[in-house]
């Protein structure tokens, strides 16, 4: 029977080398380990390798088979060792589907929104190209990957860019006055500093106020979700409102953070033996990251039944909160987080050494339950943050008592 609540979530990234394809992998686990069906899908036509990180010499079939009729969706489906956990490849290794054409990518879209399971993820290839983007954009949740390297953000701004103006292009670009300023806007006959949504916009207004509306509301559907991977601490999640704020000042784009996964060398081992990570060992820093941000994928894909359904909820939680604080040579990582509007409530924990010394929980107030309000949220969370912090400079000598004797 098909899940007629099936979620698509693809997963892209500006520039190879970023663990999109680990990440994909362990999400994926994750979710079968949660007892949904699960089916990843390698939509890196050119170089695939996600099944080699699930354990499989060689995928066989391919997406090409199942099309052809060389071989049934279910054969073409491959089992994994995690029980809930397929793999269907589109590439073969070869150069066949490289380079699909339109057609050959439609059909491609088509066959995965027909496939049964409760999540289909889609790993895709780096970069920006036509193939790339037309899978991002068919999609649930657009995941973008970035690491905290300059470099990875600078193609993650591009990646986005390029993902809602070919957005356009494939919604609205029959429209002659959108596919003229399409070619102004993406083919270099505008000076950089002008190359901004509004003035997209504008140009629009100039021949068609009404298709502008239309570009405008399309626009605004588009809120991707960006994680930061291979963070180096906490902090690095500032890099996300770096992103968030350029998409919004030139591309007038509301991009969700999701969450933020930390470097840890037993990711680089379980990459370097091309396995996952060991899904028993609780000590693992990125694996407890990664099931975070599944579960604040599912609160926005799966909004809470009892919410006024009338209104639009915000997908994702507000951005986090997150100070250290030295005493007596010791660090403390104070972490507070939104979980979102199907979890209603905001945490604060304290970590010293990896280990939660103090955490504290706090439900929305029952005003905020009808009138989701950001600010509000925002305001909430800066209190709780704080006082846990003036919490923890009148204690201080007895968390480092208890710190010590651990």
């Amino acid at each position: 029977m098909m899940h007629d609540k099936r979620q698509i979530w693809t997963i892209g990234a500006g520039k190879g080398g970023v663990g999109k394809s680990f990440l994909t992998a362990s999400m994926g686990l994750v979710l079968a380990r949660m007892g949904k069906s699960v089916l990843v899908v390698d939509g890196n036509l050119g170089s695939a390798n996600l099944h080699t990180l699930l354990g499989i010499k060689s995928p066989g079939c391919t997406v090409r088979d199942i099309l052809e009729n060389r071989t049934t969706t279910a054969e073409g489906l491959i089992a994994t060792a995690e029980p809930g956990l397929r793999l269907l490849s589109c590439s073969d290794g070869g150069l066949g589907l490289a380079n699909p054409t339109a057609s050959e990518r439609a059909q491609m879209i088509s066959f995965l929104a027909t496939l049964d399971a409760d999540h289909v993820l889609v790993d895709l290839g780096a970069g920006a190209s036509r193939d790339v983007l037309d899978f991002f954009n068919f999609c649930d949740e657009g995941i973008v990957v970035a690491t905290p390297d300059p470099a990875s953000l600078q193609n993650a701004y591009g990646f986005i860019k390029n993902a809602i103006y070919g957005r356009i292009q494939q919604r609205l670009g029959s429209n002659e006055v959108v596919a003229n300023a399409l070619d102004i806007f993406t083919g270099g006959k505008v000076h950089s500093q002008h190359r901004t949504m509004m003035d997209f916009y504008d140009l629009l207004c100039t021949s068609d106020p009404k298709i502008a509306e239309k570009v405008a509301a399309l626009v605004d559907s588009f809120q991707p979700l960006v994680v930061i991977n291979m963070a180096v601490s906490e902090q690095d999640q500032h890099v996300a409102e770096i992103i968030q704020s350029a998409c919004k000042k030139y591309l007038n784009v509301d991009i969700r953070f999701c969450g933020l996964i930390r470097w840890d060398p037993a990711v680089t081992s379980a990459s370097q033996m091309m396995n996952l990570l060991d899904f028993d060992d609780e000590k693992s820093i990125a694996l407890g990251q990664i099931r975070a941000t599944v579960q604040r994928l599912l609160n926005s894909s799966e909004p809470n039944q009892n919410s006024d359904c009338s209104r639009p909820v915000p997908a994702t939680p507000t951005m986090g909160l997150n100070d250290n604080l030295d005493f007596m040579g010791r660090q403390f990582h104070i972490q507070t987080e939104d979980l979102g509007y199907a979890g209603r409530c905001i945490t604060t924990q304290v970590f010293c050494n990896g280990k939660v010394v103090l955490s504290t929980k706090s439900e929305y107030p029952a005003t905020l339950h009808h009138l989701p309000d950001r600010n509000n949220i925002s305001e909430l969370m800066r209190k709780q943050h704080f006082n846990v912090i003036q919490e923890l400079e009148s204690k201080r000598l007895h968390l480092l008592k208890n710190t010590h004797s651990g």
